[in-house]
């Protein structure tokens, strides 16, 4: 019993398979206008950002102190400082100088735009701003420069901040990528035709050929009409035409 339900299951994969196959060319169809669909959607509606990115070095030591050597011990601490710094940056109280500093804006306009994360595993911190205008994500991104090196020092005693990598204007958006959009939106096309299609063959219930017969039926095939060619006579014209045979 279990053979044949598994034989069953597999007939009707492969003809899932072989209906899919048959319908290509609305998969393609599909996966073309949904493609187009994302592209011009993307060119069109989405307003592109741009992003400036400075990186601060953290070290558990202030920066008048000299150090002849760097221990392990010392970047471990520094490199749990970092999430420390992450936190105090992201307060009111740092955001608004910032925001002050870059032309008078509020803490919110720029924790909209702002976002920390440490370089992994180090202890480097890096402060990324995105923005419409490339011009005020520079002006964000040096404000922030100017401002939380001295702030993360007077409120983290015994420590110190450098700035490793200075923002600069960028030339092109970094978002939305079109490419990848485009991509997205011809694979979920075709996912979309393949899910079409094969509900129109799971829904469709009409005995095609002798094995969806079988499929209802326990009593055997006795005969099958072959398909056979019918002439029509219309006028001086003689048409021919295929039926399809039948089982009984």
């Amino acid at each position: 019993m279990d053979t044949e339900r598994r034989e069953g299951i597999e007939i009707n994969i492969r003809k899932l398979v072989f209906a899919c196959l048959d319908k290509w060319w609305l998969i393609v169809l599909c996966a073309i206008l949904a493609a187009t669909a994302a592209g011009l959607f993307t060119a069109k509606l989405i307003a592109p950002k741009y992003r400036s990115t400075v990186t601060f070095y953290v070290n558990n030591a202030e920066g008048y102190e000299q150090v002849n050597y760097i221990s392990s011990s010392s970047l471990s601490a520094a490199e749990q400082l970092v999430n420390t710094y992450i936190g105090i940056i992201s307060t009111d109280t740092v955001l608004e100088k910032v925001g002050q500093q870059a032309g008078g804006l509020s803490a919110a306009q720029v924790r909209s735009c702002m976002s920390a994360q440490q370089v992994t595993e180090t202890v480097l911190f890096r402060v990324s701003v995105s923005h419409t205008n490339p011009v005020v994500a520079l002006r964000i991104a040096r404000a922030a420069e100017e401002v939380m090196p001295d702030h993360l020092t007077t409120i983290v005693e015994g420590s110190s901040t450098k700035v490793v990598d200075q923002p600069k204007l960028a030339k092109a958006p970094y978002s939305p990528n079109i490419q990848r959009n485009i991509v997205l939106g011809g694979i979920m096309g075709s996912m979309l035709a393949i899910l079409i299609v094969a509900l129109m063959y799971l829904l469709d219930v009409r005995i095609k050929d002798e094995e969806d017969l079988n499929a209802i039926s326990k009593y055997p095939v006795l005969g099958q009409i072959p398909e056979f060619m019918v002439e029509e006579t219309k006028g001086s014209e003689t048409k021919k035409t295929k039926e399809k045979g039948a089982q009984a």
